[in-house]
């Protein structure tokens, strides 16, 4: 470690000998009329023979500078949309002459009329860059109205299962972000937050599998990273959207209505975004379950439950840059989301006896209302050290999370002639605070044209506060007795304190980067005041890529990473959530990280088509299991540590531009997954004393997963887009999942100068996005399946205002990395 830092500082300091040699030149922009042109584009060209140097962008007051320029003859070369090219005659940089301002720098008004101009080449849907895949989701036809999950649910290689749990090829324990910064969510909540979020908000998702040492170490399957429309216009400018749409199984609706602003003026630049949305859905769960000791079946239960749902989110967006000069910007941004989420739940069991025969029913009716509310600032400044692309950013972050959630059940058991033979009657709460805190810095020092060092620091503070309640109702008068089994309140602290150092090469052909990140966690738990855990570990993730340009249409590239997945802040809780008197979820407080390395190698041709074979082995594997209780008929869910599981696979991405009008997208990935462990079983003898085994699993299965996109461009502004995925059976650890897969149209209008745009879309044409599966392993026998309303039609209206021609809010990465994403509250 020691002798790569010392190497990095040797080369660094033969740039600074190398570059004694050096001038500046500078200059500022104006138009025929005496006023400043900002944002032109500015190139460096040597006189003799006009090779470009350095480019540049001129800031808000029309100024730009190269600094370290070499000794030599030079040109420059001035831009902007709506004037006329700018030459400057040649000049010398030299000894005598080593600081160079240009003046009499004059564009003219170029007469051409440019309104009339259409721009006819747009991305596709799917694109495949170097180091990532992105989803542009303002491209596609079919997301018009549709939430982020719905995109996401869309893009390649990507699935979301019954609980909301986010694969990326095939491995779970993906890190999701958000213009750079973590959701703080756990799997569940944070697909209920996308449910919650518009696709009219969002301008492109990012796919890296192999993330590179600047992203925390979290998130074994990789990053996503969710990239939210910034607008680039100046002076006002923006857009609103408004939509509604239509289930077909019981026409429930869903509005939503969208505004994006953006004001640029001088050194500042106002932006925000505000949403609204509010959806009644269903969802529909048949669960049938055998109690089986020795291989003989003791009892089981038929189970359906109906839930209806509605949730109603505002949600909102606001900040400003301040550039203060032509190297500094400071920023501050603020993000907010308020929700309702409300729920009624109709759970009935059919309870039989060995025989199969119907012995007792049981019925539950659940009301449950969750007010939730999430927050998150950041403060950031940026200096740009020189042209040569030097910069530090800093950033300080706070986020707060809030849940209230008010549960009512309401409980009756009949017997086999339907006389009602016992009552239970609950009511719970659950609170849950969570403060995050965060600050980082980071260091972009290229040494010369072919090769660059990054080197940075961050620190993060978690504090996760979480209250349960539950009371019995007792007797014709609702007497409230406590159950102290699930009253309880818990305490997780939580520090991380992290260091990387990345450097890239650039040969002839070859690209090299190397990167080294080091992650210190400390964290303390108690349950009611009571120490519960206590932690201390550091840990070492480095990361290695290569890429070589065989030749112009062949590019190679390798790539190694090491990664680590934490537990959630809500499975590290030990407290147990209800379903119904036979059906509850637990948490789990000796549930440790998991470690994963990954190795992936890619061919690409032509810069599109690309070929991507991965393997990866994660380490003391976090996975849900299932555990039964045959005396009291009693099944929970939790998370356990087991062994290992191997991911193998091959896959991929054929961008096909089959002709002028029609662009085909196929993205294709076959994968095998290896779960190999202990899975621990629990009894209860006669005495009432516990014992505890342990269960070998040893479960695989070769799985395909296909996206396919067609859009089709048609006269008078017409377009329509047909889009369907697959997914084979699959397994997951104890899970076996059956097919799943859904088809989707829809068809776009322009008008209005192109600035409205209609769309209609259906999702799901033939509704068969729905999950089945099984727990089949030992003694546990459960079937299940879960419909929800997927089908969904849509009509959205969208309109675009103010000038066209102003710069974009900067795009920033924020210090919340990974500490979001083990959050589980808000957006339910």
């Amino acid at each position: 470690m020691k002798t790569l830092f010392y190497f990095l500082i040797a080369l660094i300091s033969l740039n600074s000998f190398k570059t004694n040699a050096q001038g500046k030149i500078s200059g500022q922009i104006i138009d025929d009329k005496n006023k400043i042109v900002e944002f032109a584009n500015v190139t460096l060209l040597k006189a003799k023979d006009s090779t470009l140097v350095k480019g540049a962008l001129s800031d808000q007051n029309g100024s730009f500078e190269f600094e370290k320029i070499t000794y030599g003859d030079y040109i420059v070369n001035i831009s902007q949309v709506g004037y006329k090219k700018l030459y400057t005659p040649k000049f010398t940089l030299n000894s005598e002459n080593n600081t160079v301002k240009l003046s009499n720098l004059v564009m003219q008004e170029d007469s051409k009329q440019l309104s009339e101009v259409q721009v006819v080449a747009k991305k596709p849907f799917i694109e495949q860059q170097i180091d990532k895949t992105v989803v542009n989701v303002e491209n596609s036809i079919v997301s018009a109205g549709s939430t982020a999950l719905e995109v996401l649910e869309k893009s390649p290689g990507v699935t979301v299962d019954k609980d909301g749990n986010i694969s990326l090829k095939g491995k779970q324990n993906v890190m999701v972000m958000m213009d750079g910064k973590p959701t703080y969510m756990s799997a569940s909540d944070l697909a209920n937050l996308l449910r919650n979020m518009q696709s009219s908000q969002v301008d492109k998702i990012e796919l890296m599998t192999n993330p590179p040492a600047k992203y925390d170490a979290a998130g074994n399957a990789g990053v996503i990273n969710i990239k939210m429309k910034k607008n680039q216009n100046m002076g006002l400018n923006g857009s609103a959207t408004v939509g509604l749409g239509y289930g077909f199984y019981q026409s429930l609706p869903k509005e939503n209505a969208n505004l994006n602003l953006n004001y640029r003026q001088g050194k500042v630049n106002l932006f925000g975004n505000f949403s609204g949305n509010n959806r009644k859905s269903f969802q529909i769960n048949d669960i049938k379950r055998k109690f089986v000791e020795n291989g003989k079946t003791l009892s089981g239960f038929d189970q359906i439950a109906n839930s209806d749902r509605q949730n109603s989110s505002f949600s909102y967006k606001v900040g400003a840059d301040y550039f203060i000069d032509s190297k500094n910007t400071i920023g501050v941004l603020f993000n907010g989301m308020n929700g309702i989420w409300k729920e009624l739940l109709d759970n009935q069991a059919i309870i039989k006896n060995a025989l199969g025969l119907m012995d007792s029913t049981s019925i539950t009716k659940g009301d449950i209302n969750n007010n939730w509310g999430n927050y998150s600032t950041n403060i950031n400044f940026k200096h740009v050290i020189d042209s040569t692309g030097k910069e530090w950013t800093m950033d300080a972050d706070y986020a707060r999370y809030d849940s209230d959630n008010n549960m009512k059940y309401r409980t009756s058991k009949y017997d086999i002639n339907n006389i009602l033979r016992q009552t239970r009657n609950e009511d719970g709460l659950t609170a849950s605070k969570i403060d995050i805190y965060s600050i980082k810095a980071d260091l972009v020092y290229p040494i010369n044209k072919t090769s660059k060092f990054e080197i940075g620091m961050k620190s993060s503070y978690v504090n996760s506060n979480n209250d349960m309640q539950f009371e019995f109702l007792i007797g014709d008068n609702n007497n409230r007795v406590v159950d102290p089994t699930r009253t309880r309140g818990f305490l997780y602290k939580e520090n991380i304190n992290a260091g990387y150092v990345n450097y890239s090469q650039q040969f002839k052909k070859l690209s090299v980067q190397l990167g080294l990140r080091v992650e210190n966690t400390n964290g303390q738990g108690t349950l009611q005041g009571k120490e519960l855990l206590n932690r201390q570990y550091t840990n070492v993730f480095p990361s290695i890529y290569l890429r070589e340009k065989l030749s112009a249409k062949h590019q190679l590239g390798l790539s190694y990473s090491r990664r680590i997945d934490r537990p959630s802040y809500e499975d590290l809780n030990p407290f147990l959530f209800f379903l119904d008197p036979y059906t509850f979820e637990k948490g789990n407080e000796l549930l440790q990280p998991q470690y994963t390395d990954a190795i992936e190698m890619s061919h690409t041709f032509m810069d599109a088509i690309t070929t991507t074979i991965n393997y990866s082995r994660t380490n003391g594997v976090m996975t849900q299991i299932l555990e039964q209780n045959n005396a009291l008929k009693l099944t929970n869910v939790t998370k356990f540590n087991i062994g290992y599981v191997d991911n193998f696979g091959i896959s991929f991405s054929v961008p096909i531009p089959i002709t002028k009008w029609w662009f085909s997208n196929t993205y294709f990935n076959l994968y095998n997954n290896h779960y190999v462990g202990d899975i621990p079983k629990t009894t209860i003898g006669a005495d009432g004393v516990a014992t505890t085994i342990l269960q070998p699993l040893d479960a695989r299965a070769t799985t395909y997963q296909a996206n396919m996109t067609h859009q089709f461009t048609l006269p008078k502004k017409f377009s329509i887009e047909l889009s369907g995925w697959y997914q084979s059976p699959f397994v997951e650890a104890q899970l076996i999942g059956k097919p799943m897969g859904a088809v989707s149209f829809g068809v776009q209008k322009k008008f209005l100068k192109d600035k409205a745009t209609l769309k209609l879309n259906v999702n799901d044409v033939f509704w068969t996005n729905n999950f089945r599966g099984s727990f089949a392993f030992n003694d546990i026998d459960v079937q299940i399946s879960n419909k929800w309303e997927s089908r969904v039609a849509r009509l959205t209206f969208t309109y675009r205002f103010g000038n066209n021609k102003v710069q974009a809010a900067r795009q920033r990465q924020t210090g919340l990395e990974t500490e979001k994403g083990r959050v589980k509250n808000g957006g339910n």
